[in-house]
């Protein structure tokens, strides 16, 4: 019985590691506001690109707080999908995410020639009111009459542990079971 109510501990801490998130789609023109407050731009110059305020235009301050998401008030995740507007691809070389609060550059991956997630460093993470910019570069042409694109921000608590975590809730696990299997030995004599 105390085996099973250690696996039904173990598997509520699994769990308890979902993200909350948060999807905006928008877009149809050259200048607007996300559902967050944020000012986003796309433009063709000085290179075609889109940038929260704008490419390469300053920073903006992180608002979680106008969405009723459910999600927390912190992001160590944003992807981004381009899908009207935009011919070519992700600029790589001119893409990047920074929270200016902290000075961080978070990690960039491309997934397509329209999609792209930042991700902040393990233990990283943007808060709100922490200033920030993300800037998307394109190869090719903005057609700012039909740009859109959707956005996501997540914020994983724990995400995956890391190995030494691991190690240290195993060895915990293995103790506790050692005590209850030398528990019922000497119960049983």
């Amino acid at each position: 019985m105390k085996i099973a109510a250690l696996a039904t501990f173990a598997a509520t801490l699994v769990a308890a590691s979902a993200a909350h998130a948060v999807v905006v789609p928008f877009g149809g023109g050259a200048v607007d506001t996300d559902p967050l407050g944020h000012t986003w731009v796309a433009s063709n110059t000085p290179q075609p690109g889109f940038g929260e305020p704008g490419l390469g235009l300053g920073v903006i301050t992180f608002n979680p707080g106008d969405l009723s998401s459910g999600a927390g008030d912190w992001a160590n995740r944003f992807a981004f999908i381009f899908l009207e507007g935009v011919t070519g691809g992700i600029d790589q070389a001119n893409t990047t995410f920074q929270d200016v609060t902290t000075g961080e550059i978070w990690a960039t991956q491309f997934f397509s020639n329209d999609k792209v997630v930042f991700t902040a460093a393990p233990g990283s993470r943007i808060n709100a009111g922490d200033k920030f910019f993300v800037n998307v570069a394109f190869t090719g042409a903005v057609d700012t009459d039909k740009f859109s694109f959707a956005g996501l921000w997540t914020d994983i608590a724990t995400g995956v542990p890391e190995p030494t975590t691991w190690a240290l809730m195993l060895s915990g696990f293995g103790l506790a079971g050692v005590a209850l299997r030398r528990r019922r030995v000497a119960l049983a004599a």
